[in-house]
């Protein structure tokens, strides 16, 4: 096994951070400690989230929010309906009234995550989040959430 450089120690130290620090503004947010899950049981859109933001770090496709250049290590938000652009927790929150719902595509309107129609999971530092409108949330409030169905 290679001796990691004291680079290598700071990297990981600063991702370490960063997750501790997502953590806790979701449990801020009022969405409790997380919980852990292997990938291969999340539900369907969250592996295919993550799966299309992965691909496109690979292809360099992918585009980020100016802010998460500055102030150091941090949380990445990644919005199930636009993967492969990475956003800073404050641009998530202010796109949140203009969200489309994952299900049907129109607008979901949600207002805070009090509502309750946000579906979140926290990978090491990405959190990763998708909305639903009032209607496909009353229709199926378990659809796509964990221990729901995919």
């Amino acid at each position: 096994m290679k001796e990691k450089t004291p680079r290598d120690i700071a990297v990981d130290d600063q991702l370490r951070a960063a997750g501790v620090e997502g953590a806790q503004w979701l449990a801020a947010a009022g969405w409790g400690p997380p919980v852990k899950v292997p990938v291969q049981k999340a539900a369907k859109w969250q592996r295919e989230t993550r799966e299309r933001m992965l691909a496109s770090q690979a292809d360099e496709s992918c585009t980020w929010c100016d802010h998460l250049l500055y102030g150091g290590p941090q949380p990445v938000v990644v919005h199930a309906e636009d993967p492969t652009h990475l956003i800073c927790r404050d641009c998530s929150v202010a796109a949140r009234p203009g969200r489309p719902c994952l299900d049907c595509g129109e607008p979901a309107a949600s207002a805070s995550p009090a509502d309750g129609r946000e579906d979140v999971f926290m990978g090491a530092v990405a959190i990763y989040t998708r909305l639903r409108c009032v209607s496909c949330y009353r229709a199926d409030p378990f659809n796509g959430a964990f221990g729901g169905r995919s």
